[in-house]
């Protein structure tokens, strides 16, 4: 029991950092100081005042969900147009309290003797598969330590349980239709026989078929196809585990991991408002500063490839907003400021115009070829009077492409479902131009789809129900008086 304690301890500690900070967002925030009982009011749902208290209390909640192994806990309540961690902490408080106020409406509420049975089926207090009365105790002591109760247990588990009732109460409605569920599988499964047209760019780079002039208003016209990413460079500072507090135990680490935050914490709040004395305060602070080279959000520097929160953080900096807050790391914490950043252009003609002219050259040839179909032609007949063979590789499936992966993956990147005789647009597969036909398409192995269902149906339903789920909650939510995210993006 206290092993699982131990892994979960730093999620724990995200959440408890999380906590603290919406708190003092909240107080801190001119909007949300109006008074109520002699607290901050952040907003009402049902007319029903929400304080800085109660999201406070909701947070714990939340870190008591993970300790009890419910990680859907959050999923499902998690706030889907939260931007920061404030947000997504804030809103799931919101959705919860909608949640409480919608199951007691539809008398969906959980009995003691339930939730007293869902409990005893939680896989912190089992062993062997059964219900540990010894790990219950354990885990109430140490949980008592962060000031937990079995009262919050309970809380936490009938929550649960409303949620479930509800994801099923919606889910008996929200069925994947048949015809819909078909045409999945069959685009996914049947094999097609195909005619693919491919222009490479660097075959065409020194083409002159089509004058200047028509190259150029292309290029004008399509200049968003041959826009370069945007490109950053940052400064970071890491406060992080050494590899002998790594191996500390978990009292022991928290406690460093404490102290470090900390420190992110106040240096963070000295470079904020001065951005431009980030390293001479690092200096001073006697810390490391690191800086990377410029690189994209899908291409982030070696520097920081490993560290998904500080990539993200660094690539929503910005000129007027050059530091970021302290980042959670995977052993620590960081504060990184912008450095440089490189807009994202379009690349000179020069640099494309082999793309370019391969574009064209495709859109020729498509239009050539679609005017003899409609005229009767077969398409691979019109491809030959239009000075083109297409590929025709064996017959494939999306769900297993073999040695046409290539060409599967630029299928379903672009979303393509197509019917025999249909002919897709022009599409970039990287540097080149493609267009495919569909020539045929295998029939349904209709034993194969009847295995498909009963073995995968449910769980499709379940994702279905779990769509509705999310769609109810955002009515549940407007008929509530709204979510205050709006108001906090919006300040």
């Amino acid at each position: 029991m206290l092993d699982t304690l131990r892994k979960r301890q730093r999620v724990l500690l995200i959440f408890i950092t999380v906590v603290t900070i919406v708190t003092f967002v909240i107080f801190l925030n001119p909007t949300t100081r109006s008074r109520f009982g002699g607290q901050a009011v952040i907003g009402n749902v049902n007319r029903k005042p929400v304080t800085v208290e109660d999201v406070q209390k909701l947070g714990n909640t939340l870190r008591l969900g993970y300790s009890l192994g419910l990680p859907g806990f959050y999923e499902l309540l998690r706030a889907t147009d939260a931007h920061t961690r404030d947000e997504e902490t804030l809103g799931f408080a919101w959705n919860l309290l909608i949640l409480r106020d919608e199951a007691k409406a539809l008398q969906i509420e959980p009995s003691d003797s339930s939730i007293r049975d869902a409990e005893k089926a939680l896989p912190p207090f089992q062993t062997d598969g059964k219900f540990d009365p010894n790990k219950y105790r354990e885990f109430v002591t140490a949980v008592g330590m962060q000031g937990f109760t079995p009262a919050d247990i309970d809380g936490v588990v009938a929550d649960n349980l409303r949620i479930e009732k509800v994801v099923d109460l919606v889910s008996g409605a929200s069925h994947v239709p048949e015809s819909g569920l078909r045409r999945q599988y069959e685009l996914a499964n049947n094999k097609m026989n195909l005619a693919v047209l491919s222009f490479k760019a660097a075959d065409y780079k020194d083409n002159h078929d089509f004058p200047d002039t028509a190259v150029n208003a292309f290029y004008q016209d399509h200049s968003y196809r041959y826009e370069l990413p945007e490109k950053r460079k940052i400064q970071f500072v890491a406060f992080t585990l050494t590899d002998n507090q790594k191996k500390l135990d978990t009292k022991e680490k928290q406690a460093v991991l404490k102290s470090l935050a900390d420190s992110a914490e106040a240096f963070q709040t000295a470079v904020v408002e001065h951005p431009d004395t980030f390293e001479k305060t690092a200096q001073e602070k006697n810390l490391h500063v690191d800086q990377t080279g410029m690189f994209t959000d899908k291409d982030p520097d070696p520097l920081i490839a490993k560290e998904a929160g500080l990539v993200h953080a660094a690539t929503a900096l910005t000129k007027d907003q050059p530091v970021t807050d302290v980042i959670q790391g995977a052993d620590g914490f960081y504060v990184a400021k912008l450095v440089s950043l490189d807009p994202a252009h379009a690349a000179p003609l020069a640099a494309v115009r082999g793309q370019v002219v391969a574009a064209m050259k495709a859109d020729a040839v498509r239009s050539a070829i679609l005017k003899e179909t409609k005229a009767g032609t077969s398409f691979l007949e019109a491809a030959k009077k239009a000075g083109v063979t297409p590929e025709t590789p064996a017959p494939f499936s999306i769900a297993s492409p073999g040695a046409s992966q290539a060409i599967a993956t630029l299928i379903s990147q672009n979303n393509l479902h197509l019917d025999p005789g249909d002919t897709s647009d022009v599409l970039a597969d990287g540097q080149n131009s493609v267009f495919v036909h569909l020539l045929s398409r295998e029939p349904l192995d209709q034993a194969a789809y009847a295995d498909f269902k009963k073995n995968q149906l449910p769980m499709i339903n379940r994702g279905y129900g779990l769509m509705g789920f999310r769609e109810w909650l955002r009515v549940a939510t407007k008929k509530a008086g709204g979510s205050p995210l709006s108001g906090f993006q919006a300040g």
